[in-house]
C-alpha cells in the first residue's frame, strides 16, 4: 500500500510504503500525486517512510514511471526513512524507492523521521510549499 502522508505540503510530498506494493498503488496514488505538483511545482522533494515492506507486484506501471518522458520533472531530494540497513540494500531496491536520477538522496530510521523531513525542508521557503 502506498497513502500520502499528512505532512505533505506543496512540493514537499511524503508516501509510506508498507505491505506489498501494488499496480493500483502507483496508479491510483504516487503518480497522479507526483505529476500534479511537478507540473505546478516543477521540483519536488520527497519523503518515502518504508513501514512493514512486503515486497511489490507492479508489472509495466513501474516502467512507465521510469519513461524520461514522463510529466515528473526534477525530484531534487528524496528522504527513505526505514529500517537500520536499509542503506546498505539500496542496490537491491534501486528500482523501486530510488528510481529518481541526479538526486540528493539520505537515509534515515524511524527514530530519526523528525530530522528527515527537517532536512528535505530546508531550504524551502514558504512560497514553495
Amino acid at each position: 500500500m502506498i497513502e500520502t502522508l499528512p505532512e505533505s505540503s506543496g512540493n514537499i510530498l511524503g508516501f509510506r510504503f508498507s505491505g506489498m506494493i501494488r499496480e493500483e498503488d502507483l496508479t491510483e496514488v504516487l503518480i497522479p500525486v507526483l505529476e500534479e505538483a511537478s507540473e505546478e511545482y516543477g521540483i519536488i522533494r520527497l519523503v518515502v517512510e518504508i513501514i512493514d515492506y512486503k515486497g511489490e507486484e507492479l508489472g509495466a506501471r513501474l516502467e512507465d514511471l521510469l519513461d524520461p518522458d514522463r510529466k515528473i520533472l526534477h525530484i531534487e531530494r528524496e528522504a527513505v526513512i526505514g529500517e537500520e540497513g536499509w542503506d546498505q540494500l539500496r542496490t537491491a531496491f534501486q528500482d523501486f524507492f530510488f528510481i529518481f536520477p541526479n538526486t540528493e538522496t539520505r537515509f534515515f530510521s524511524h527514530d530519526r523521521r523528525m530530522q528527515a523531513w527537517a532536512w528535505i525542508r530546508e531550504g524551502v521557503t514558504v512560497e514553495e510549499i
